[in-house]
């Protein structure tokens, strides 16, 4: 007997093989595209809060006075500085999860990405010995991605006022 076709058992091995094949791949794939997604959101994350350290840091080193926190109140949720010797100020805050800026009494101007939700934003005096006052800033913030992948982290950093 010479016969030319498949068996009805080799067929199914045939597509339940593929099945397998295809499931595998498929899984790989989804398994990539979810890592490229966290990675993204956390390398987002770590770009706005350096941007908005970045900007804080600067203002306090370059302040005429850091106003608030100070050695009555070393812990605040809130930095004031004077920029100058008229009294100008420019405030540091977190109000419904982003980091704002407030020249003087002007309007608020948000410094933070709006994917970024701001859990806290805290300023720390250091000891303070009568030099230039170091301040400590700790954001702990929280990431929302595309497809629902979340990411919290805190940030931590130091500036010096250098006093003029």
């Amino acid at each position: 007997m010479n016969n030319k076709g498949q068996t009805l058992i080799e067929t199914l091995l045939y597509v339940l093989i593929s099945g397998v094949v295809i499931l595998t791949i498929t899984v790989i794939i989804v398994d990539m595209i979810l890592t490229e997604n966290k990675v993204s959101t956390i390398a987002n994350a770590n770009d706005t809060i350096r941007i908005s350290m970045k900007e804080i840091t600067q203002n306090i080193e370059s302040a005429y006075e850091v106003v608030s926190p100070n050695p009555s109140s070393p812990t605040s949720t809130k930095l004031t500085i004077q920029t100058d010797s008229s009294g100008d100020t420019i405030s540091f805050f977190s109000q419904n999860g982003n980091i704002y800026s407030q020249y003087n009494d002007n309007s608020p101007s948000q410094i933070s990405s709006s994917n970024v939700y701001t859990y806290s934003l805290t300023f720390t005096e250091e000891a303070n010995t009568g030099l230039s006052p170091t301040i400590f800033i700790s954001i702990t913030e929280k990431n929302f991605g595309l497809t629902g992948v979340s990411t919290t982290k805190t940030y931590e950093t130091t500036a010096t006022q250098r006093r003029q």
